[in-house]
């Protein structure tokens, strides 16, 4: 073989292990556009060998895309608040957990000072209606985390989401319209099969005008549009160490799609429904009341399908996919927080036995959070023997890892000689301990 044909057929095989790995961005996006791209790939193989698998899609799937954006910093703001990193923590958990978990074939990233109504106007108006149009079948994504606010609390009040540039929390002047966000959003409403609309921001309930629902079928063909806010107009976003190191709402999200969500039925997907449910249910419960998320339909017409993800559990058990780990982005692992949340969901049912297995598994892997819930059920006796000594044991590991309440309710096992010698001097040193670390907190 002369060297010409070895050196075509080595740009053949390149060219074929680039599309597979990292497909080129089209020559047709413009180059600032271009490094905003942090995937680009077409992994509609094996998504439809996992939807087949369902028994869910037995025709061409089409792609997915996502356009994820948010601002971590806001150079302009005091100090001690110029850095989001729950944020932070939301946008590289969506970017990961999208590519490994859900086969999103391209994933486009505004953070920042990229997060601009220009950027958004070319990918939400120009690029992904035409990616869109090209791929029948396809679902489209967008989610954002970062700081908004509304005007008032009037229903017709205006909202608004920061941009980088801002100078306060109601920056008149660096924002961008949520009515300008859902116009440039109605391309892609039109041309993608499946879209939803994730938003986590204070006030975030402003982006949404009306709310119906239809029918909710998967399969290709249904097409349906829905968005989902983290809070309502009147209400400001979260964010809760106990929770994760991201807000409560994107926390609560993967939270759900590990499985807990997927039950109307339990089939192997989490629909927009199912995950709506949990949410509603999920955030105002970790919140006390004080965030509730909105959700409604933006189809022009009602949406007849629903946006739906995979249950990554089920998929990690059928081989699938892959276990999830976002690595130092999550205080106690991936694989802890998906057992603190069954123990969750087992304590709200009131099955405390499968609540205290869950909270031990998770409390020997290292979550705070899952040793003080375990620590309280052996002091009421729920679900297992009443233990006060089992129970301080906990709540001491709870403590050690920053618990407030744990170092608290040691106080409390003192004053009341509760499992210990009664000790009035202990029990001021941990109620003083639990003030100091709350004093701390934001």
């Amino acid at each position: 073989m002369s060297r010409t044909r070895v050196l075509i057929a080595t740009l053949v095989l390149f060219a074929s292990l680039t599309h597979v790995i990292r497909a080129q961005v089209s020559a047709d996006v413009p180059q600032q556009y271009r490094k905003l791209f942090y995937y680009s790939a077409d992994q509609r193989k094996p998504y439809q060998k996992v939807l087949n698998g369902l028994g869910i899609a037995t025709s061409q799937v089409g792609r997915s895309f996502a356009l994820i954006a948010g601002v971590t910093q806001y150079p302009n703001f005091p100090v001690l608040e110029r850095d989001l990193k729950p944020a932070q923590v939301d946008i590289e958990k969506l970017k990961s957990y999208l590519k490994d978990q859900e086969y999103f074939d391209e994933i486009v990233v505004l953070k920042d000072g990229d997060m601009n109504l220009d950027t958004l106007n070319y990918f939400l108006e120009n690029y992904f209606p035409e990616q869109l149009r090209k791929s029948p079948h396809s679902r489209f994504l967008f989610a954002y985390s970062g700081h908004g606010y509304a005007e008032s609390t009037d229903p017709t009040a205006r909202g608004f989401l920061l941009t980088s540039s801002a100078t306060s929390k109601t920056d008149p002047l660096n924002r961008i319209d949520l009515n300008v966000i859902r116009s440039l959003l109605t391309p892609d409403i039109d041309a993608a099969e499946k879209l939803l609309v994730l938003i986590n921001a204070c006030q975030s309930g402003a982006f949404l005008g009306r709310n119906s629902f239809g029918a909710n079928p998967l399969g290709p063909g249904d097409r349906g549009a829905y968005a989902i806010l983290a809070s309502r107009k009147t209400q400001l976003s979260l964010s809760m160490s106990s929770v994760g190191p991201g807000s409560v709402f994107f926390e609560k999200i993967f939270a759900g799609l590990n499985g807990i969500a997927d039950k109307s039925p339990s089939d192997g997907v989490v629909t927009y429904h199912e995950l709506d449910t949990y949410l509603r249910s999920e955030i105002p419960y970790v919140t006390n009341g004080t965030q509730l998320p909105m959700e409604g339909d933006i189809s022009r017409d009602g949406s007849v399908g629903e946006f739906f993800f995979l249950n990554r559990n089920r998929q990690v058990q059928l081989g699938n996919a892959r276990t999830w780990n976002p690595g130092s982005l999550v205080t106690f692992g991936a694989e802890a927080g998906d057992i603190f949340e069954r123990g969750q969901s087992a304590f709200r049912e009131k099955r405390y036995g499968d609540a205290a297995k869950a909270y031990r598994e998770a409390g020997d892997a290292g979550n705070p959070t899952a040793m003080f819930n375990l620590g309280y059920l052996y002091e009421k006796g729920m679900g297992v023997s009443q233990d006060y000594q089992q129970s301080r044991q906990w709540y001491e590991m709870a403590a050690a890892g920053g618990n407030a309440d744990a170092m608290g309710n040691i106080g409390f096992f003192y004053d009341y000689g509760e499992g210990v010698p009664q000790d009035y001097q202990q029990a001021v040193s941990g109620m003083k301990r639990e003030w100091r670390l709350v004093a701390q907190m934001p």
